[in-house]
């Protein structure tokens, strides 16, 4: 109780500080800069190695914020939102910057426990086939033709090479949420190769 507290006093004292931004304090951002820079770029810094970029993430970051702060929705926390910010950022960050290089035979291999995962309809054989025996730029346009939450979901397991609990974290829902997800994703990419008229061996 005292916990939930002190997160409603702390969402309390944000929304203020935000109201008087929308006023026309615009001096009050800083306060929220100060208070979120660090675990912005702890945040960051999980996701994207060069600490250059990572600065310039958590910077842009803070712009976006600033910019969209009219459209926050007061019923969440402020760091929810500013961290799906940055998370959206480094996202398209590496979807920019490995496109075009990353190798799709051993990060779309996978692992013993998606393997034992019962889904109806489940073939990881068929998975294994598109995943390891076409060229990346086929697997690319394809992903980029996926619904948005599905291609992030498929470039944080895949190309980030995160388990499920990271991605939960990170986007903030349910285990059983991200594993139906990438699962519906994967059905849906599958989907979009076989429209291309290659031989996928399905």
């Amino acid at each position: 109780m005292e916990r939930a507290d002190a997160e409603n006093f702390q969402k309390e004292e944000e929304l203020a500080i935000i109201e008087e931004i929308l006023g026309g304090n615009i001096n009050q951002f800083e306060k929220l800069e100060k208070k979120y820079r660090k675990p912005l770029t702890l945040l960051i810094s999980r996701m994207i190695r060069n600490s250059e970029d990572v600065r310039d993430i958590v910077q842009e970051t803070f712009i976006r914020a600033y910019n969209n702060l009219r459209f926050f929705n007061r019923e969440y926390s402020f760091h929810s939102w500013l961290f799906k910010i940055a998370s959206n950022l480094c996202i398209d960050y590496i979807r920019k910057r490995r496109i075009q290089t990353i190798s799709i035979e051993q990060p779309f291999a996978l692992t013993d426990e998606e393997k034992r995962i019962d889904y109806p309809d489940s073939d990881t054989d068929t998975y294994n086939k598109i995943f390891t025996s076409e060229r990346n730029k086929i697997l690319h346009q394809a992903i980029e033709q996926l619904p948005e939450h599905y291609k992030n979901i498929i470039i944080l397991r895949h190309f980030e090479e995160l388990d499920y609990q990271e991605i939960s974290q990170r986007l903030g829902l349910p285990l059983g949420t991200v594993k139906a997800q990438l699962f519906r994703a994967r059905k849906a990419l599958l989907g979009i190769l076989k429209g291309q008229q290659f031989d996928f061996g399905v």
